[in-house]
């Protein structure tokens, strides 16, 4: 197992096993992670439907915003970064009992942004259920490379 797929199922079980929203995710399972890749998968159950018994909308924004961060977090850089802008567009539902398979990577990562792309697929007829990108800031990396402690010069 390579050591990007084993950090990544490291960090998957601490965020499901923690008190907290992430824990919606305990069902989705970790298939492959490399640089800037992550593919997993789930089966949909009823806690993830809405009342028509199909792949709640929320729950869809959740593996956009879960999984491509997810993805962020396996580059060189390693930074999850914060939410600008989150778009997803629904296709086709994805019904209780039906499995479906969560891919995302990275379209660019600059300085402080980055883009991502999350393709929802069932699993089985490989119809594509919903498709979100996700902007995330990552921070300005220069201020935490130039950072220095002041000496007394430099202090007024």
């Amino acid at each position: 197992m390579s050591r990007v797929m084993q950090n990544t199922l490291e960090l998957m079980k601490s965020l499901t096993s923690a008190p907290g929203f992430d824990r919606v995710l305990e069902k989705v399972t970790l298939v492959s992670a490399a640089p800037g890749k992550v593919i997993c998968e789930m089966k949909v159950e009823s806690n993830h439907a809405n009342k028509y018994g199909t792949l709640h909308g929320g729950f869809t924004a959740t593996l956009v915003d879960n999984i491509s961060t997810l993805a962020l977090l396996c580059t060189e850089r390693g930074v999850p970064g914060v939410s600008v802008d989150m778009n997803i567009t629904y296709m086709s539902p994805a019904k209780i009992g039906e499995d479906i398979m969560i891919t995302a990577h990275i379209l660019k990562q600059g300085k402080t942004l980055a883009f991502t792309s999350v393709d929802l697929m069932n699993k089985t007829t490989g119809k594509l259920v919903a498709q979100g990108r996700h902007t995330k800031h990552l921070g300005n990396q220069d201020q935490h490379v130039n950072w220095k402690i002041p000496n007394n010069k430099d202090q007024v």
